[in-house]
C-alpha cells in the first residue's frame, strides 16, 4: 500500500514499476542509461529568457515551447493535451515516489494511469523563475509541484528538477527528481516510506 492513501501512481498493476523491478527488468546499466538519456545537462539559465505559455504544435521541436505547453496542460487538467505531448514510446521517471520506489512509465498506456492519478490529486506544476535551460533538443528546469495528498500532510509544494528530451516535437524522456530537501520534508511529514 502506498504511504499516501489513494495515490495509485506507484501501485503495482503491472503498469507502474517499482525501483526493484526497474533494476531487475532494465538492469542497473539499463536504468542508468534511461536516466542519462533523459537527464539533460544543465546549462546556465542566465542565458535563457522566461518561457511564456504557448499552444503546442506537434511540429514544434523547441523544448521551451513543449515545456510551456506541458505546464499549461497539467495546470488546466487537460489529460489529452498532456498525452499528446509525449512520443508513443516515451519514458517518464519520477524519483522518488511516496513508497520509495522509482515511478517508471513507458508508453502512453502507462502515462495515462500516471496522469489520471496526478489530475485526480489536483497536481499543479510551476516553473521556478530563471530556471529554464535549453540546449539542442534538451530542456531542464526547476519546478514547484503541489498535490492534494501533500497539502493534507501540511506541505504546500515540493521542489523538483525536471529534465526532458524532445524529439520531433514530442517528449521522448521526462525525468523528475525531487530535491533532497523536498524528500526530507515529505519524509518528515510522513508522506514517504523510509528507504
Amino acid at each position: 500500500m502506498n504511504a499516501i492513501d489513494g495515490d495509485l501512481r506507484t501501485t503495482m498493476f503491472g503498469i507502474a514499476v517499482s525501483r526493484r523491478t526497474a533494476l531487475r527488468g532494465l538492469g542497473g546499466a539499463g536504468l542508468a542509461t534511461a536516466l542519462a538519456y533523459g537527464a539533460a545537462g544543465r546549462v546556465g539559465a542566465d542565458h535563457m529568457h522566461p518561457v511564456a505559455p504557448v499552444s503546442f504544435a506537434a511540429s514544434s521541436g523547441d523544448p521551451a515551447a513543449v515545456i510551456a505547453a506541458y505546464l499549461a496542460a497539467v495546470n488546466a487538467g487537460d489529460l489529452e493535451g498532456i498525452l499528446d505531448l509525449y512520443a508513443d514510446d516515451a519514458v517518464h521517471i519520477f524519483l522518488p515516489t511516496a513508497d520509495g520506489s522509482a515511478g517508471v512509465c513507458h508508453g502512453k498506456a502507462q502515462f495515462t494511469m500516471w496522469y489520471e492519478q496526478s489530475l485526480a490529486n489536483s497536481d499543479r506544476v510551476e516553473l521556478a523563475d530563471g530556471s529554464l535551460a535549453v540546449a539542442g533538443n534538451q530542456g531542464s528546469f526547476v519546478t514547484q509541484i503541489s498535490s492534494e495528498p501533500w497539502r493534507k500532510l501540511g506541505l504546500e509544494a515540493l521542489e523538483a528538477q525536471a529534465d526532458l528530451v524532445v524529439i520531433e516535437g514530442r517528449i521522448m524522456t521526462h525525468v523528475v527528481t525531487l530535491t533532497p530537501e523536498s524528500v526530507r520534508q515529505l519524509h518528515s511529514a510522513g508522506g514517504i516510506a523510509a528507504s
